[in-house]
Parts: C-alpha cells; structure tokens; sequence
C-alpha cells in the first residue's frame, strides 16, 4: 500500500491483445455509445436553452451542472467506487442517467419547457457521471494486464473522443430535421445500451483488487486514506498539484474558441467547426500514440514537456491571422492533451494500488474540475476586457511557465513506469 510511485511492480503475463482482454470490448462499446449519446443531448440542452430563454447566464448556468458535480461529489465517488463493485455501480449510473433523459424528453415533449427541470435532471446526470468515471477508470486494470494500460487507455480516449464529435454533427442534425428533444431520447437510448454491454462483463473485474473485507469504514476515512497515499508519493502529489495552472489555462483558449474563430477568422461557423474538428481529432491521435511509444517509461517528463508544447500551440493562435496556423495550434493543444491525459491514467493505473485507485484519481480529478470554472471566468473576463488575443498571449505565456515549473519538479520528472 505504500509502493513509491516509481518502483516497478511484477508484470503480469501479457495478454493476446488489447481489444481481446476479457470484457475490455463491452467497456469499450460502453464507453463509445454513452460519449456518443452525451454529446448528441449536450448540443440538444444548450440549443433548447438558448432559444426558448434568449439568455446566455442560462447557458451558462447548464454548463455549470456538469462541473458542479464533480467537484462536490468527486472524492465521494471514489469512495465508493474502491469500496464496492465498480462494474455495478457504472451500471447503476446507466440506469439512473438513462431513466433521468428519458423523464426529461416525455417532460418537454408533453409539457414544454422548464429551465429548472432542465438544470434539475442535468444536475442528476451529471452527478451519477461523476461516480461512473473512477470506477470506469479503476476497472480497467482488472479487465487489462499492466502491460497493455498504454493501449487500452488509448484506444478508449479515442473512441470516446470520436464519438463525441460524431454525436455534435449529429445533435445539430437533429435539431435542425426533428427537434432537441429527439436527440434527448436517443441519448436515453444509449445510457441504457451502455448498461447492457456492461453486464457482459463478468462480475468479478468489478471487484477492486485487494480490497480491505469486513466492515466499511467511514467515509471521512476512505478519502483521507486516499489523500494520505498522495502527499506520500511525492510524483502524484506534484502532478496533481502542479497541473492545476495548465488546466485552469488550457480552459481559458478551449472555452473561447468559438470567440476566436469569429474575431481572427471570420464570421462563418465553418472555420470554428474547422477548429473543433482538428482538436478532436488531435486528442484522438496524441492518445493512440501512447502506446506507440511506450510513453510510462518517461511518462513524467513526457507531461511536463508536453505543456511546453502546448505553449508553442497557444501562441500560434495568438500570433496567427489565418486558417492554417490556426488549425495547427489547435493541434499542437490537440495532441498534448491526448498524451498527458492517456499517459497519465496509464501510468496511475499501473503504480497505484487497485483498492486505492479510484480515490487517488477522483483526487486528481476533483482538482481539475475546480480548474475549470476559474478559467471560463478569468478568461471571459479577459476577452471581453482585452480582447481574445491578449488572452491567448496571457494564457501562452502562463503555460510555458507553468512547464518549466513542472520540469523543475523532481517528483514530476521521476514519475514512470517500465513494467
């Protein structure tokens, strides 16, 4: 229980292949139709909101039910999810996430529209999200050897991620031939799909490893457990620390592409669909090259190294005037969120102990969602003040000192894995 991050376990007996592990197909068609189904609602909420109020304080307001959630129920979330069996209680999110859209749709189809039911069932999703994803994340080494984390992680990023941007095209398709509340029923439809694969999987890889019997303790004391293990591995504890900066920037470009494509660019929401479509499919391309590479055997420098790329990404858009530099920033930021995200569950996946492992990522993820809403206020603020290129200036700079920082740690640079 108190493995230093850097010593390098017994690996298991590889295994045939990635995509042949037993379940690792039903987590993977799981995780593929609820992204899908996600973003096909997220399109369909924030149009229905925005036209039936005219406001958008409302949009943002269901923007905050996805973050809100995981940042007070986060720790919780790992609790139990390092506490009983994860398979179940992703199933269990399933159910609750596709009955709560489907009540929604009848809602709005008979009743019409209700912001405070829309911010209600939203909140509830989103809650039983946050408890899906650690125990999604701390499965996958039960379903996975050590030895092929690299490709799992990333075939799973980019199938997720290629779904969501399918799901976009899809929800605006949808809204435009049937209306929102179709793409809401659908995505009811996809939860309840990802339920059914689930249960193909078998019962015992929901199990945490290792995991303590008798009794439950309290929860105060799971999560200080958690917390324990992470300021006494000194590499998780900077990682998760010192990533903060980075997330609480990149929110201040991501969250304004939008602004950028129609100041920089121009008016036509082709070049922002341009912009969109190249982050995607970078994050896609940076996640399946982890495993390419072997990324863990230097997986800590290869993050902090990363964030100095991402500087050079933000500062072509901010020095940039055209489409094609444009799109190349957002690849360079594309490509480095893909690393550092797979390589970074790769790596934790591997080191931490299974029975510990959703805290000590529901940890790490708490933190970032904290992140996000600092940096959508900071950067609105900014843009409409500055001017979104001396945000992206702002911004820039502050990541490419934030990667020297995260270089200068040792913690950070020490934190592999070469099982």
């Amino acid at each position: 229980m108190d493995r230093p991050p850097t010593e390098v376990p017994a690996a298991p007996a590889p295994a045939a292949s990635t995509v042949a592990a037993p379940g690792f197909r039903f987590l993977l068609g799981s995780s593929t139709v609820a992204a899908l189904g996600g973003s096909i609602s997220s399109v369909a909420v924030s149009w229905l909101v925005y036209h039936a109020t005219g406001s958008t304080l409302d949009v943002a307001a269901v923007g905050l039910t996805g973050i809100v959630p995981g940042i007070v129920f986060g720790l919780f979330a790992g609790v139990l999810a390092d506490r009983y069996n994860r398979r179940r209680l992703m199933m269990s999110a399933d159910i609750v996430r596709a009955f709560a859209m489907a009540g929604l749709a009848a809602a709005l189809y008979l009743a019409g529209f209700s912001l405070l039911l829309v911010l209600g069932v939203m909140t509830v999703v989103y809650t039983f999200t946050a408890l899906f994803t650690p125990a999604s994340q701390a499965m996958l080494p039960r379903i996975v050897d050590a030895a092929h984390l690299e490709d799992a992680n990333g075939i799973l990023s980019a199938s997720s991620q290629t779904a969501s941007t399918i799901g976009a095209g899809v929800g605006g398709l949808l809204i435009v031939t049937a209306g929102p509340v179709l793409g809401l029923g659908i995505n009811a439809a996809t939860y309840a799909l990802s339920a059914i694969l689930l249960f193909q999987i078998a019962v015992g890889l929901g199990r945490p490893r290792d995991a303590p019997t008798g009794r439950p303790r309290s929860v105060p004391r799971e999560m200080g457990e958690g917390m324990r293990y992470m300021r006494e591995h000194r590499p998780l504890l900077e990682i998760t620390l010192g990533f903060l900066p980075a997330n609480f920037l990149a929110t201040m470009v991501l969250s304004f592409l939008v602004v950028y494509s129609a100041v920089i660019l121009g008016p036509s929401a082709l070049y922002f669909g341009y912009l969109e479509a190249a982050l995607s499919g970078s994050i896609a391309v940076g996640a399946l090259l982890v495993g390419r590479i072997r990324a863990r055997r230097f997986a800590g420098l290869l993050m902090g190294a990363a964030v100095l790329a991402d500087a050079g990404g933000i500062g072509l858009l901010a020095l940039g005037r055209d489409l094609p530099v444009a799109l190349l920033g957002v690849a360079v930021l594309g490509l480095n969120i893909g690393l550092i995200n797979t390589v970074y569950y790769s790596t934790v996946q591997a080191i931490v102990p299974n029975d510990l492992l959703a805290r000590v990522l529901s940890i790490d993820s708490t933190g970032t969602f904290v992140a996000i809403p600092a940096g959508i206020v900071v950067g609105g603020v900014l843009a409409d003040t500055h001017g979104i290129v001396v945000t992206y200036a702002i911004a820039g700079l502050g990541t490419l000192a934030n990667g020297v920082a995260l270089l200068a740690l040792k913690g950070v640079r020490t934190l592999r894995y070469t099982g």
